[in-house]
Formats: C-alpha cells, sequence, structure tokens
C-alpha cells in the first residue's frame, strides 16, 4: 500500500476568490484529497498545509517540510487538488517533479488537471500548466503592484505596522494618527539632538529614564511586528544609536508620507532591492505632523554634516564635518591630544588626505582646534557688533563678498580642470609619436583621470555653494531673524555651529605660520 504526501496552499489570491470557488479552501482541499485516497485505499502519511503563501514562493514552511520527508523515502506517491496547489514556479516543478521525484522514486498526482507523472501525456501536458501557472502568478504580482503604487500616490499608508510614535487609525487603516504616549519621545530626540547631543548620549538618557525600545514597545502592545536584529542582539528591549539615526532620518515625522523605498527584486525573488531617494513616493500633509518644518531642518542640516562623535565623548565636536582642506577639498580630520596631566584636552585639524597617504596633498600642517574656534568666534561677534549697533546690517554685502569668494574658486577650480584635461590630451599625443610608452602613458593618464575627477566633483560642489549664496541674497530678512537671537557669543559649541557655519575652508600654513582661513556662514 503506498504511502501518500497530501499537500494543500491557499494563497492570498485565492482567499479573495474564495466565495466563488469554495472547493479552493483549505479544508475543501484536504477532504477532496483525503476521499480519493480511501476510494483507492491508500495510506496517508502526512497531511502538510501551507496558508496565506503564494504558489512561487520557495520559503513554504510545511512544503519543505514535506520535501524532507520525500528525501527520507517515507512518501510514495504526491497528492494535490492541481499542479498550481504544488508550484507555480517553472523551474520548482521541472526541478521536482520531473527530475527529484523520479530520482526518489515518488509520484505526483494533481487530481482536478488530471497530472499524473505515471501517464505518458503528462510530460506534454505539464509544459502549457507550468507555463500558465507562471504566466497568472507574474500577472497577479503585476496588478497588486499596480494597486500598491495607486495607493501610495493617494497617500494612503500600506504599510503593516505604523512608525514609532504614529498608530494606525481605527476608522481608517491607510491613515495614521498620533501616538500619544510615543510622539513625545519622538520630539525629545530631535530636540536632543539640535541641541548638540550625539546619538550615545539621547540612547543613555532613553534608557536611563526606562523608556522601552520601538520594538519592545510594539510587542507590549500585541502587535506581530519581528524586529531579527533585535530579537537577537544583546540590547533587546533596549534604545541603540542605528534605532536613533532611523528616526532623526524619517520624514514621516514631518507629516509627509514616504513609501516605496523598497521593491521586491521581482516576483520570484521576495529578496527587496533598494529605490533611489529620488523615486520615493513623498506625499505631504497625510497626517499630523509631531516635527515642524524648523526642526526636521535643522536636524538634517546636521545629520549631512556627517559629524561623528568621539569614543570617549557623548558630545559632538562644534566644528565636525565642516572643516575641509582648501587645497584638495577633502576632510580635515580631527586628532585629540591632552597635557602630560590629562587635565587639559586639545585638538588639531589636518587634511585627511596628507594624513592617510591617500594623495600628495601639499596642506601638511594641522591646525589647532581651539585656535579655529576663536577666530570663528571673533568673526560671528564682529558680525554681531555691526548688527547691534547698526540697527540694520547689511546682509547683501556679507553674501555678495562670499559669492566673489566663491565664484573666484570656481574659475580657478576651471582653469585646474581645464589643464588637467589638457596635459591628459598632450600626453596621448606624446604617446602616439612615441616620446613616451604605452605603460608609462597608462600610469600617468590614470593620475591625470583621477586629478580629473576629484577636480569636477569640487567644481560640483561649489557650484552648489553658490546657488546657496544667492538664494540667501535673495532671501535676507529670513536670515536676519536668526541672528536676532542672539547678542554675544562665548563659546562655540555645535547648536551655534550648525546655525550659522555652512563650511570652512583651511589653506596652506606659509613659511610665518599664516594661513588662509574662508568661513562660508549660513547667514
Amino acid at each position: 500500500m503506498p504511502k501518500v504526501a497530501i499537500y494543500c496552499r491557499l494563497s492570498i489570491e485565492d482567499k479573495d476568490k474564495s466565495d466563488n470557488d469554495a472547493s479552493a479552501s483549505i479544508q475543501n482541499q484536504k477532504a477532496m484529497l483525503r476521499d480519493y485516497c480511501h476510494e483507492r485505499e491508500w495510506e496517508i502519511y502526512d497531511i502538510y498545509v501551507d496558508d496565506g503563501y503564494s504558489g512561487i514562493d520557495r520559503s513554504r514552511p510545511e512544503f519543505n517540510r514535506m520535501l524532507r520527508d520525500c528525501e527520507k523515502g517515507n512518501i510514495d506517491i504526491v497528492l494535490c487538488k492541481d499542479q498550481s496547489r504544488f508550484s507555480r514556479d517553472t523551474v520548482v516543478i521541472e526541478q521536482l517533479i520531473n527530475d527529484k521525484f523520479l530520482e526518489w522514486g515518488i509520484r505526483f498526482i494533481g487530481v482536478a488537471d488530471n497530472a499524473d507523472t505515471d501517464s505518458e501525456s503528462y510530460s506534454t501536458m505539464r509544459l502549457f500548466t507550468s507555463a500558465y501557472n507562471e504566466m497568472y502568478v507574474k500577472d497577479i504580482s503585476a496588478k497588486i503592484r499596480r494597486t500598491l503604487v495607486y495607493k501610495r500616490e493617494q497617500g494612503q499608508f500600506i504599510a503593516s505596522f505604523a512608525p514609532y510614535g504614529y498608530m494606525i487609525d481605527a476608522e481608517d487603516k491607510h491613515h495614521l494618527v498620533i501616538d500619544e504616549k510615543t510622539a513625545p519621545v519622538v520630539r525629545q530626540i530631535f530636540d536632543m539632538y539640535i541641541s548638540g547631543a550625539g546619538y550615545r548620549a539621547i540612547v543613555l538618557k532613553l534608557n536611563s529614564d526606562g523608556i522601552v525600545s520601538p520594538t519592545e514597545y510594539k510587542r507590549q502592545k500585541g502587535s506581530k511586528y519581528v524586529n531579527l536584529n533585535a530579537d537577537t542582539s544583546n540590547a533587546r528591549g533596549l534604545w541603540t544609536q542605528s534605532t536613533v539615526a532611523r528616526i532623526l532620518a524619517n520624514e514621516m515625522y514631518t507629516g509627509t508620507l514616504v513609501q516605496g523605498k523598497s521593491h521586491h527584486i521581482s516576483y520570484k525573488n521576495k529578496k527587496r532591492k533598494k529605490v533611489e531617494q529620488a523615486d520615493w513616493i513623498r506625499i505631504p500633509n497625510t497626517h499630523e505632523a509631531i516635527i515642524d518644518a524648523e526642526t526636521w531642518a535643522r536636524t538634517q542640516a546636521r545629520l549631512r554634516s556627517n559629524g561623528r562623535v568621539g569614543k570617549r565623548s557623548q558630545e559632538l565636536s562644534p566644528l565636525s564635518g565642516k572643516v575641509k582642506c582648501a587645497v584638495c577639498g577633502r576632510p580635515m580630520k580631527r586628532n585629540v591630544y591632552y597635557n602630560k596631566a590629562k587635565t587639559i584636552k586639545y585638538y588639531g585639524l589636518q587634511c585627511a588626505t596628507y594624513k592617510t597617504g591617500a594623495m600628495n596633498c601639499t596642506n601638511k600642517k594641522s591646525i589647532s582646534g581651539l585656535v579655529l574656534e576663536k577666530k570663528i568666534l571673533d568673526e560671528l561677534n564682529t558680525i554681531v557688533e555691526q548688527y547691534c549697533q547698526a540697527d540694520k546690517i547689511q546682509f547683501k554685502d556679507i553674501y555678495s563678498e562670499q559669492l566673489k569668494q566663491l565664484e573666484a574658486e570656481l574659475s580657478r577650480l576651471n582653469e585646474r580642470h581645464s589643464s588637467a584635461k589638457g596635459r591628459l590630451l598632450a600626453m596621448y599625443k606624446d604617446k602616439l609619436d612615441g616620446v613616451i610608452s604605452d605603460e608609462d602613458y597608462a600610469l600617468f593618464r590614470q593620475s591625470l583621470s583621477d586629478e580629473e575627477h576629484e577636480l569636477s566633483a569640487r567644481i560640483a560642489d561649489t557650484a552648489k555653494h553658490i546657488e546657496e549664496c544667492c538664494e540667501r541674497i535673495r532671501n535676507t530678512e529670513g536670515q536676519r531673524s536668526i541672528i536676532e537671537k542672539y547678542t554675544h557669543f562665548d563659546k562655540l559649541d555645535r547648536n551655534i555651529a550648525d546655525e550659522f557655519i555652512d563650511y570652512v575652508e583651511i589653506g596652506e600654513s606659509s613659511e610665518n605660520g599664516e594661513r588662509e582661513i574662508h568661513i562660508q556662514w549660513k547667514l
């Protein structure tokens, strides 16, 4: 007497049609297949059921359990309602039914569509059946994808779980409402960050206050949300720096619905592929904001500065991510050191390109961070004093001077770029004339190409700063409100730096120790 494995499957698409096709239900599949076995006096070894799984999914738990039993030799016949219940993937059909099952001595039967590997006509029929089943899945997948895009464009929230700080509206599952228990925590995170606190300081504060992490909060609320990273981490239930970073970068808190950040690679491959940020679907004002526009803008400005917090400190350096080399355009790297008694901390800034040896930058000497901070404070206080005395400082004069410096820098970079291209062309002619060898040409060409690429990036960056400066000239009144909040600065902190400084460029040190320092203000 053969031992039979009964396999039943029902997908979400099938459930939507269950009212019209009662035989598709799991219970009816079981009843039909049990009767089929009893009529033939076959022994049922086990019944395997995957409810809510697509026929294209290769990770179905019961399906894979059945295959393991088949491989062990426990099963003689695999019985399904039809071949599509077993799989809608042509490759799976070929690998299993028409390869492994033959190797294991297993017969496959699909009752409703007369699929039977013992039948001579099955090998011809299965090709058409498999192709139809796969086309069906592909068509369903495309329809679902179009529907989801439409819902996103209509401003409907379609995810299963709301972002921390929000809840899914009980009256409309496609709408978000504020969670009054967690929204204050989100506001606290943003407020701490724009006040100068780093990720670590925020995490320590939240954990010391006994505030449970977003994953743990969902779990306590009875949600089925699963975070594999959190579940396998030693920090289960606690806040982490990565969690804080995700919250600070989530535009949803401004009331803008942001969706479509990733998608499945294909209808067969369920791994997700990230979508370029420019292609995200963003619909403003779909739900109540937790964070106002000004807080969001200041947060993103600081995030873009790529500032990092040192291992020994919980506070971000005032100028972290804002200082760069005027020669090569690369960041200036911060080096911290102490006096012999370890009681006073100093720091210096040196061109990262020169320090790491990535390229031969001539800007070799470091500059004292404290000296640089003092120069910035002196210039900033001069601007403030001028405004306080004259009541109406001419911001356009400041911006015009900055614009003049930027345009001069752009002209210099364009000249260097043209020179690099000219040298490359001349070298190519020398190669053709036999003046230099192919090997030497290849070596020098790579060096010049790297220089040209670097200059192109700096030209684009400078052009961007020129546009920003022009925008400030057009909108001077809006900038005046910033400076009116202050009268004098005694110390440069991260909050002040983010408010007033776009970036700082450090030039080469001359023989007498002097060097040009250019401050690009946000004023």
